[in-house]
């Protein structure tokens, strides 16, 4: 009878002091608010640094070299897909086809995005990087000047020197970095950089 009665002692202490009186601490977030947020979480899957609108991050380009046969002068007014690579880099020349397919569907969705591939060869790789360019590339080749210029560049996007390329920078119309992605882009990636470039 005395342990019944202890058990129904400590039945209802854990039952008072069990939860807490605690205060609503606002609406629950709605179906819509979920979606934003899922799409902010794509977003900052695809982007190792990412400086959303309204956060100052200027765009400044390596310096370049002239390339025989290539025009590296940039096109369109609208977003620039900035893309340092090299001839050598197995994982940049696989996305090559991925990156044309992307720019053409983005086109058809009405997004002016301009592709601009920074090379990385060195000197002695020209022969081969003019090859290069008579082939069906997504934008227009450039050419780094020097590679000493490339660590300056990776310092000025926040991206450590021994970064491997391919090297992904999404600018906007304005000049701003907004993304940077250290690494080979996917198929399945699509959708989030199409919602970088929207803000949706």
């Amino acid at each position: 009878m005395r342990s019944e009665r202890l058990g129904l002692t400590v039945l209802c202490v854990a039952l008072l002091s069990g939860c807490p009186d605690e205060k609503n601490s606002g609406q629950a977030p709605s179906r819509f608010a979920g979606v934003a947020t899922k799409v902010s979480k794509q977003t900052a899957q695809f982007c190792d640094h990412s400086y959303p609108a309204g956060v100052d991050h200027l765009y400044r380009p390596a310096p370049t070299r002239p390339l025989t046969g290539a025009d590296a002068s940039p096109s369109g007014k609208g977003w620039r897909w900035v893309n340092a690579w090299a001839t050598w880099c197995t994982p940049c020349v696989e996305e090559m086809g991925l990156l044309t397919r992307w720019r053409d569907a983005l086109k058809e969705d009405g997004l002016d995005v301009s592709f601009e591939l920074l090379s990385i060869d060195v000197t002695d790789a020209e022969p081969e990087l003019r090859r290069w360019t008579q082939k069906s590339l997504p934008g227009k080749v450039q050419w780094l000047r020097a590679e000493e210029d490339f660590g300056p560049w990776l310092d000025a996007l926040g991206v450590e020197r021994d970064a491997a390329v391919p090297i992904h920078v999404l600018v906007d119309p304005k000049g701003q970095v907004r993304c940077v992605r250290v690494g080979a882009v996917h198929a399945q990636d699509y959708g989030a950089v199409r919602s970088l470039l929207t803000g949706t």
